[in-house]
């Protein structure tokens, strides 16, 4: 329940003469000295009063006390300097640092009249905290035992006389489920008037509605004000009811519903729907697409999500995604497209038993201008390397049934396909210790693939007659040629079993050394940990070549490999808290091929991949590739972030790929804590010369408010927006798109 205080506006308490003490029953009030100098007495209504002293005037029929007064009824517990008491009415009136408690409620103020039968009362103006609201109003009436009207209520986020938001009514009132309902509504930005809303309903003791509200300009969409009006139906189910106006698109509207356990974390998911009819769904630059007519102006989006722990060792999951077209998501809900530009719709139950883990996949394409390889069902078992009873060898076994099949986007000219797999892998490991500090580990393994239908390529040569009409000076000259055209024909072949077996053997061992001692108490010191390894691994050529499968996913690319992998890890540890900690942690490898495909190089690449710590505010990553024999760098990608005490922070990140990526990010944030912040974020493109995107957002904050402007730029597109939000709802509903 809620703390209220209602103060009092009737001026100065009464003072009562008193003439003595009541020590016998009088007009049927029974009355007592309590001893220490208190007294009490109990009303023929069962309205109990004690106080420093009692007076009571039988001709009105009123029981008056002085100092520290209680007058108790049932639930009801009305404390002050003053109260006077109608024993027939039982009518109070308490002056004086009044309190009054019910059912966990408490009102503080300076005056209160009060009926113990009727449970109604004057409590004059009222103020009241409800967690994140305050409210006040001049003027305050309980009507019945939960229940208050309210005058020229301020219902605020903020504490203080002059709050930066505000929602005022000229009348409200709380309802006995805690309801509040106000009528004739006016929203306050500090003291300018922004929205009317006739009625406005908010319950106190369940998450609170608020109103998000976007407005801006972008390049795309021309000028916008997006909302969502947020709302919870129950304990289980919270909502968002979304209504978005675009100058160039026109407008969208959408409603989320979003659910979760109240009692725990075992199940939780979300609804969204969202329509427009787009003005202009196509750019200046995308005529092929309209060409395809792959979009139209009916634009629509439906999205689930559910996720359940049904038992500790049981859970669900549901993600579906239902598109208009392939430029929904990008246009309108551009976060989620940076996640995923294509998203995924799959069902997924996991069993996870003491020795192995259960799963079941059901993954089906929903949107026919994607390409995606379904699954109809998947169902897999896999068991971790565990020990063998009895034996010093250990075993790993992952299998898979499934129906697969490849589906292109409806505009390919390609045809679908289909088949069922069903693959199983069996290694056994015999781990070992040599010379007291070797380990050496064999390993072999076989590979079982079973295909439902595999694939026959063959090449078809045809004669083509090519006739071609010249006209020289007037003559017309017909050539006719033949030319040979080579065709690949792929035919559907019968059932097969792909077979492979694994031979292997790891080989490793680990060297320290002392650099600094560590103090013999608390943290400190610094070793080095030298950790060599050698992977040998034989993988023998398959009976189907993966030329003559049908091609879902890596199990079916699966070839002859014949190599030995040759790394090193080096390590640098401190004491830190009682425990270890990694300053610096480097693993560099490279395969030697002991035979080779398509004129190989005898090495690898060599690849690496650090992590240093070597101070709290700095934090580096990198890793990549060297190709031996051209002296190149094909890969390379590298994180560092510095990190301030008061939580500022600057990422910068580089991706290289050969011939593909060369780009640079980066991003920035200062002061997330103070009244003035900002967020900055950069990616540059080195082989174009060009900023590929750019984003800031300034936002400061009052006591309860924040306000915020942002602007994000990719190419020639840009958006530019102000948000405006109440610091108790920090979460926006708001999709900004682009």
């Amino acid at each position: 329940m809620f703390e209220s205080v209602f103060r009092g506006g009737r001026g100065l308490w009464r003072v009562y003469a008193l003439v003595g003490l009541l020590a016998l029953p009088v007009g049927g009030v029974s009355a007592q000295n309590t001893g220490g100098g208190g007294s009490s007495a109990v009303t023929p209504g069962g309205v109990e009063v004690k106080a420093d002293r009692l007076e009571y005037q039988a001709d009105k029929k009123l029981l008056v006390g002085v100092g520290h007064v209680v007058v108790r009824r049932g639930d009801d517990v009305l404390r002050a300097d003053c109260i006077s008491v109608h024993t027939d009415t039982q009518d109070a009136y308490a002056t004086g640092n009044v309190e009054f408690r019910n059912a966990g409620r408490v009102w503080h103020g300076d005056e209160l009249t009060y009926n113990f039968r009727t449970k109604q009362g004057d409590f004059g103006e009222f103020t009241a905290y409800v967690e994140p609201y305050y409210i006040r109003a001049a003027d305050s009436h309980r009507i019945s035992e939960n229940e208050f009207v309210l005058r020229d209520a301020v219902i605020t986020t903020c504490e203080g006389p002059s709050p930066d938001f505000s929602i005022r009514a000229g009348r409200a009132r709380i309802t006995p489920d805690d309801m509040l309902k106000a009528h004739n509504v006016v929203v306050f930005l500090g003291p300018v008037p922004i929205l009317y809303l006739p009625v406005w309903k908010q319950h106190l003791h369940r998450d609170k509605t608020n109103l998000d509200v976007v407005p801006g300009y972008s390049s795309r969409m021309g000028a916008f004000l997006l909302t969502a009006y947020n709302y919870r139906i129950n304990s289980m189910l919270r909502a968002a009811t979304h209504l978005d106006l675009r100058t160039r698109r026109g407008i969208g509207v959408g409603e989320d519903f979003v659910w979760d356990d109240p009692e725990g974390q075992n199940w939780n998911g979300d609804l969204k729907l969202y329509y427009t009819h787009d003005d202009k769904p196509y750019e200046d630059d995308e005529e092929d697409e309209k060409a395809e007519g792959l979009v139209d102006p009916d634009r629509y989006r439906i999205r689930l999500r559910h996720y359940a722990n049904f038992s500790a060792r049981d859970y669900g999951m549901l993600e579906a995604d239902y598109l208009s077209d392939p430029d929904m998501l990008e246009d309108f809900f551009n976060e989620d497209f940076r996640e995923g530009a294509q998203p995924e719709n799959r069902i997924s139950l996991t069993h996870r038993g003491d020795l192995y883990t259960a799963r079941m996949n059901i993954n089906a394409r929903l949107n026919d201008f994607y390409e995606s390889v379904e699954r109809l069902p998947e169902l897999t078992l896999e068991v971790p390397r565990v020990e063998v009873p009895g034996t010093p060898l250990y075993y790993e076994s992952d299998n898979s049934a499934a129906f697969l099949r490849k589906v292109y986007k409806e505009s390919s000219d390609k045809d679908d396909y289909d088949a069922f797999r069903l693959d199983t892998v069996h290694t056994l490991y015999y781990p070992t210790r040599h010379f007291g500090f070797l380990n050496v580990i064999p390993r072999a393994g076989v590979l079982l693939t079973y295909y439902s239908k595999t694939k026959d390529e063959s090449t078809v040569t045809n004669s083509v007659t090519v006739t071609e009409t010249n006209v020289v000076g007037g003559v017309t000259n017909i050539t006719t040629s033949i030319t040979n055209k080579t065709d690949t024909v792929i035919d559907e072949g019968g059932a097969d079993l792909r077979n492979q077996y694994e031979l292997g053997l790891d080989l490793s061992f680990k060297a320290f050394r002392v650099l600094v001692p560590a103090p013999a108490r608390g943290d400190g010191g610094l070793r080095h940990i030298a950790e060599p390894y050698a992977k040998y691994t034989y993988l023998s050529r398959p009976n189907l070549e993966p030329d003559e499968l049908y091609q879902f996913d890596s199990v079916d690319r699966r070839d002859k490999e014949h190599y030995v992998r040759l790394g090193m890890r080096n390590k640098l540890q401190d004491k830190h808290r009682g425990g270890l900690r990694d300053l610096v942690d480097i693993d560099v490898n490279t395969d030697y091929r002991i035979e080779k495909e398509n004129a190989q190089h005898d090495f690898s690449n060599l690849r690496y991949d650090a992590e240093l710590r070597l101070v709290d505010w700095l934090k580096v990553d990198f890793d990549g590739q060297y190709d031996w024999y051209e002296s190149d760098v094909p890969v390379f990608n590298t994180q560092v972030a510095f990190l301030a005490p008061d939580e500022s922070s600057l990422g910068l990140e580089y991706r290289y790929r050969k011939d593909d990526k060369n780009l640079v990010s980066a991003e920035l944030s200062l002061f997330p804590r103070d009244r003035w912040s900002f967020n900055g974020y950069w990616r540059y493109d080195f082989d174009n010369s060009n900023l590929e995107e750019q984003s800031y957002f300034v936002q400061h904050t009052t006591d309860c408010l924040g306000v915020g402007l942002g602007f994000d730029g990719r190419g020639d597109d840009w958006t530019v927006w102000v948000r405006l939000w109440l610091l108790a709802f920090p979460e926006s509903m708001v999709e900004l798109g682009r």
